[in-house]
């Protein structure tokens, strides 16, 4: 089970995928979400597809997280522009 949280140290120093939330270069009315997973030094497992939205992408780094056993996703979200009730 994956735990989403809202500030980094909540996960101490256990592993974690960042989620960051920002608006789109292109189209400031559309948000987006970023991530990349990398194990070890230079393996990159998966990451987020350039200019995804950002309830897609939440998805599939919770899905990713889950699948590598990673137990924290912390979305790095300052502006709040994917407040947690927007996250199905």
């Amino acid at each position: 089970m994956v735990a989403v949280i809202e500030d980094r140290r909540e996960a101490g120093d256990a592993i974690l995928i960042e989620f960051k939330v920002s608006r789109s270069a292109t189209d400031p009315d559309r948000i987006i979400g970023s991530w990349r997973f990398v194990h070890g030094r230079s393996s990159l497992v998966d990451e987020s597809r350039p200019d995804a939205g950002v309830l897609a992408e939440f998805r599939h780094v919770v899905d990713c997280a889950d699948q590598n056993g990673i137990p924290f996703v912390w979305v790095n979200d300052p502006d709040e522009l994917f407040p947690p009730w927007m996250r199905l």
